[in-house]
């Protein structure tokens, strides 16, 4: 046994020291230029030295990821990439350098953020670029883009990019630009069947709904309901001592904008439980999670320990959210189903966005494909388990996207506000992500997944210009993302200046 935890600490202990060694080698590393970085990052990528590509990484990497992270990622890649024959320069914009690497069996699109060459700050990798014939879809893409307009064609190739993966089921895209609005629609709701998505093709938006409970904060606020800043205890039947560390209390805003310390989740299984629920088909799941009520997560909640103090530091967390999602619900005196549904079409004429659907309500909902190929029944959600969900259609949700950018709603305003600053021109507001794209303008975005679903809802204040994106498939939440950012690029640009918009709010950092 001595001699195994001996070889233990030895084998450990050369992982240290070849970490360590990699990083003082890049550290050494002077590049005149990111044409020549990439090349050398290519170079290591192809003889298999991960963590020499990692050893670039910088204290801002560190913090966005665990050492490790991406030299697993990276070895990942390689198996299905092949060796990188070539790669090429995309494009700059700021901090980012995008540079296509060309694989013997798929391309890759790499993306340096970085303030100078030979330090990496942050990455993306992803496939979202043109690919070899045998790694895309070779069938024509059903579409109702008539492909005529400057926004038609941009669109067009955002999408068709996003389409040639051979696993892509369906993709709805609204655009609204300059009092403008469009919608366009590839692929199938459900593969095989021919049916093309619409506009009022129900899907569900994962994450995206986090932002309506924070919008029901803000108006919680405004109806003197609850202060940003109060002790969310009173507020909960009986006595919570753990709901505190070093004196600090969690507050309404420490759970919109995830500052709570409260853990990421409700219970943490052994992993032979987890892989049986895991193993169960989704309705079963959905029926096993739909168990948990609202005493459930109250009692969850007594068990629960903070590991953060609350409001010093971020960390994404849906617990958090279904808690504040809960303490709305006793705000209010009602059930979160009616509180929300009345709200959106009080506010904003939204009759298609709720979390259960009639069965002709069912009829308009697009197929989820959380595997390829395997087509899933919608998830109706309604526990207490993780965080909060709603379904809804591209027509609904470009309505909430105009409500946001116009700002006319004063709990929508006061949700805009920056609670959170968790980076140098990024933070958080109540739910929703405030940062800057790469050409300095002002955003304001969320993202969603669920199982079967992903979905990106951006806009960008200074140019009046927003994007809903929704797709009936987990390829990955990543290529979405890219989609949205590349058709931004590519609409016509503004003649001002990009300025960015100050947001500054209070119960944050």
């Amino acid at each position: 046994m001595r001699k195994l935890l001996l070889l233990a600490s030895f084998l450990a202990l050369a992982t240290l020291l070849a970490s360590t060694t990699a990083q003082a080698q890049a550290s050494q590393t002077a590049f005149t230029s990111y044409a020549q970085f990439n090349d050398t990052l290519v170079a290591r990528f192809n003889r298999g030295d991960f963590q020499g590509v990692e050893a670039f990484g910088s204290p801002a990497l560190r913090q966005l990821e665990p050492l490790g992270a991406m030299a697993k990622l990276l070895a990942g890649l390689r198996a299905k990439t092949g060796r990188v024959g070539s790669s090429a320069a995309l494009e700059a914009r700021g901090s980012r350098h995008a540079f296509a690497w060309k694989g013997e069996k798929q391309n890759l699109r790499v993306t340096l953020v970085s303030a100078t060459p030979g330090v990496l700050d942050d990455y993306t990798i992803s496939d979202f670029i043109e690919q070899p014939a045998g790694a895309r879809r070779t069938a024509p893409v059903l579409t109702d883009n008539p492909q005529k307009t400057a926004l038609d064609q941009a669109v067009h190739r955002a999408a068709s990019l996003y389409m040639q993966h051979p696993d892509a089921a369906g993709l709805s895209i609204a655009v609204y630009q300059g009092g403008q609005e469009r919608f366009y629609n590839y692929g199938e709701v459900e593969k095989g069947t021919g049916r093309r998505p619409t506009p009022t093709t129900f899907y569900d938006m994962g994450s995206v709904a986090k932002t309506f409970v924070g919008t029901l904060l803000a108006q919680a606020v405004l109806d003197g309901k609850v202060k940003l800043t109060d002790d969310i205890r009173p507020y909960l039947p009986g006595p919570f001592p753990n709901l505190e560390l070093e004196g600090q209390p969690i507050r309404f805003v420490d759970l919109a904008n995830h500052t709570s310390g409260l853990p990421v989740k409700a219970h943490n299984y052994t992993p032979e439980t987890k892989k049986r629920i895991d193993g169960l088909p989704l309705a079963e799941q959905m029926a096993y999670y739909n168990q948990f009520s609202a005493d459930s997560l109250l009692l969850n909640l007594r068990t629960f320990r903070l590991d953060t103090r609350p409001g010093t530091t971020y960390r994404y967390n849906g617990v958090g959210m279904k808690l504040l999602q809960l303490l709305l619900e006793r705000v209010y005196q009602q059930p979160y189903e009616q509180l929300v549904t009345g709200y959106v079409q009080k506010h904003f004429n939204m009759p298609d966005t709720k979390r259960v659907l009639t069965a002709k309500e069912q009829a308009r909902f697009a197929t989820g494909y959380a595997q390829p190929n395997r087509p899933q029944p919608h998830p109706t959600y309604t526990g207490y388990w993780a965080g909060p969900n709603l379904s809804s259609t591209p027509a609904d949700l470009l309505k909430y996207l105009r409500a946001n950018l116009a700002e006319r709603d004063p709990a929508v305003r006061l949700a805009h506000q920056l609670t959170y600053r968790t980076a140098p021109g990024a933070g958080i507001g109540l739910g929703w992500m405030l940062d800057t794209d790469a050409d300095g303008w002002a955003r304001i975005y969320h993202n969603g997944q669920s199982p079967g679903y992903n979905t990106r809802l951006a806009f960008y204040p200074g140019q009046d210009v927003g994007f809903v994106i929704l797709v009936n498939e987990n390829l990955n939440q990543g290529r979405v993302t890219e989609m949205e950012e590349l058709l931004k690029q590519q609409l016509p640009k503004p003649v001002a200046a990009p300025t960015a918009v100050s947001r500054s709010g209070s119960g944050g950092q």
